[in-house]
Protein backbone atom coordinates (compact mmCIF):
# COMPACT_ATOMS: atom_id res chain seq x y z
CA UNK A 1 0.00 0.00 0.00
CA UNK A 2 1.45 3.47 -0.75
CA UNK A 3 0.43 6.69 1.23
CA UNK A 4 1.31 9.75 1.80
CA UNK A 5 1.60 11.65 5.07
CA UNK A 6 0.69 15.57 5.24
CA UNK A 7 2.96 17.89 6.89
CA UNK A 8 1.27 18.04 10.32
CA UNK A 9 2.06 14.14 11.17
CA UNK A 10 5.41 15.00 11.49
CA UNK A 11 4.68 18.18 13.43
CA UNK A 12 2.00 16.36 15.76
CA UNK A 13 4.74 13.64 16.68
CA UNK A 14 7.40 16.30 17.46
CA UNK A 15 5.49 18.60 19.36
CA UNK A 16 3.34 15.83 21.02
CA UNK A 17 -0.26 16.88 20.43
CA UNK A 18 -3.10 15.35 19.98
CA UNK A 19 -3.23 12.12 18.70
CA UNK A 20 0.64 11.87 18.03
CA UNK A 21 0.42 7.91 18.73
CA UNK A 22 -1.28 7.13 15.82
CA UNK A 23 1.04 9.07 13.56
CA UNK A 24 3.68 7.09 15.30
CA UNK A 25 2.16 3.75 14.45
CA UNK A 26 2.16 5.04 11.01
CA UNK A 27 5.47 5.96 11.08
CA UNK A 28 6.89 2.80 12.00
CA UNK A 29 5.10 0.96 9.72
CA UNK A 30 6.40 3.29 6.87
CA UNK A 31 10.14 2.24 8.83
CA UNK A 32 9.87 -1.26 8.97
CA UNK A 33 8.61 -1.33 5.12
CA UNK A 34 5.02 -2.50 5.47
CA UNK A 35 3.80 0.48 4.32
CA UNK A 36 5.48 2.79 1.05
CA UNK A 37 5.23 6.25 1.55
CA UNK A 38 6.17 8.92 -1.10
CA UNK A 39 6.43 12.66 -0.39
CA UNK A 40 6.83 16.07 -1.90
CA UNK A 41 9.71 17.98 -0.68
CA UNK A 42 7.54 20.26 0.02
CA UNK A 43 6.83 18.59 2.95
CA UNK A 44 10.47 18.41 3.89
CA UNK A 45 10.63 22.35 3.78
CA UNK A 46 7.88 22.58 5.65
CA UNK A 47 9.21 20.24 8.46
CA UNK A 48 12.26 21.15 8.27
CA UNK A 49 11.09 25.05 9.07
CA UNK A 50 10.27 24.06 12.48
CA UNK A 51 13.82 23.00 13.34
CA UNK A 52 15.65 25.90 12.04
CA UNK A 53 13.13 27.72 14.21
CA UNK A 54 14.33 26.35 17.37
CA UNK A 55 17.94 26.40 16.50
CA UNK A 56 18.05 22.45 16.13
CA UNK A 57 20.43 22.29 12.80
CA UNK A 58 21.32 18.76 14.13
CA UNK A 59 17.94 17.20 14.47
CA UNK A 60 17.09 19.07 11.09
CA UNK A 61 20.11 17.32 9.73
CA UNK A 62 19.30 13.97 11.23
CA UNK A 63 15.05 14.35 10.01
CA UNK A 64 16.18 15.34 6.41
CA UNK A 65 18.47 12.24 6.07
CA UNK A 66 15.95 9.87 7.92
CA UNK A 67 13.10 11.14 5.34
CA UNK A 68 15.62 11.20 1.96
CA UNK A 69 16.17 7.32 3.47
CA UNK A 70 13.29 5.84 3.96
CA UNK A 71 10.42 7.77 1.86
CA UNK A 72 9.95 8.04 -1.57
CA UNK A 73 10.99 11.93 -2.28
CA UNK A 74 8.86 13.55 -5.66
CA UNK A 75 10.49 17.20 -6.76
CA UNK A 76 7.96 19.35 -7.66
CA UNK A 77 8.06 18.81 -11.27
CA UNK A 78 6.32 20.72 -14.10
CA UNK A 79 3.49 18.09 -14.70
CA UNK A 80 2.88 18.38 -10.96
CA UNK A 81 3.05 22.29 -11.09
CA UNK A 82 0.45 22.24 -13.54
CA UNK A 83 -1.68 19.51 -11.71
CA UNK A 84 -0.74 21.47 -8.61
CA UNK A 85 -2.32 24.81 -10.34
CA UNK A 86 -5.66 23.28 -11.35
CA UNK A 87 -6.42 22.11 -8.05
CA UNK A 88 -6.13 25.45 -6.46
CA UNK A 89 -7.67 27.12 -8.77
CA UNK A 90 -10.91 24.79 -8.44
CA UNK A 91 -10.80 24.43 -4.55
CA UNK A 92 -9.07 27.49 -3.20
CA UNK A 93 -6.65 26.54 -1.32
CA UNK A 94 -2.49 27.09 -0.70
CA UNK A 95 -0.14 26.37 -2.92
CA UNK A 96 1.81 24.26 -1.26
CA UNK A 97 -1.06 21.98 -0.24
CA UNK A 98 -1.91 22.14 -3.88
CA UNK A 99 1.41 20.78 -4.63
CA UNK A 100 1.22 18.08 -2.19
CA UNK A 101 -2.18 16.89 -3.57
CA UNK A 102 -0.54 16.80 -6.82
CA UNK A 103 2.43 14.75 -5.80
CA UNK A 104 0.12 12.43 -4.30
CA UNK A 105 -2.15 11.55 -7.73
CA UNK A 106 0.92 11.57 -9.65
CA UNK A 107 2.43 9.27 -7.46
CA UNK A 108 -0.48 6.75 -7.53
CA UNK A 109 -0.79 7.27 -3.87
CA UNK A 110 -4.04 5.36 -1.82
CA UNK A 111 -4.02 8.03 0.45
CA UNK A 112 -3.07 11.30 2.13
CA UNK A 113 -2.96 10.85 5.87
CA UNK A 114 -3.67 14.41 7.72
CA UNK A 115 -4.76 16.27 10.62
CA UNK A 116 -5.94 19.27 8.09
CA UNK A 117 -9.86 18.98 8.01
CA UNK A 118 -10.00 21.49 4.98
CA UNK A 119 -8.73 18.70 2.40
CA UNK A 120 -10.85 16.34 3.49
CA UNK A 121 -13.94 17.65 0.93
CA UNK A 122 -11.78 17.78 -1.79
CA UNK A 123 -12.66 14.83 -4.37
CA UNK A 124 -8.99 14.52 -5.58
CA UNK A 125 -8.03 12.14 -3.55
CA UNK A 126 -8.89 9.89 -0.63
CA UNK A 127 -8.48 11.52 2.76
CA UNK A 128 -7.59 10.08 6.44
CA UNK A 129 -6.98 10.97 9.73
CA UNK A 130 -3.59 9.14 10.97
CA UNK A 131 -6.40 7.76 13.64
CA UNK A 132 -8.82 6.26 10.88
CA UNK A 133 -5.66 4.87 8.71
CA UNK A 134 -4.60 2.95 12.18
CA UNK A 135 -8.11 1.51 12.60
CA UNK A 136 -8.13 1.01 9.47
CA UNK A 137 -5.51 -0.87 8.13
CA UNK A 138 -3.07 -1.28 11.12
CA UNK A 139 -4.87 -2.88 13.69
Amino acid sequence: MKISLDTNIFIAIKNREKGFQYCERILDAIDDGSIECVESTIILAEVLVGFYKNKEKREAEKFMNHFMQVYQVIPVVADISREAARIRSENNIKLPDAIIIATVKSADALYLITNDNRVYNLEEIQVMTPREFVEKHLE
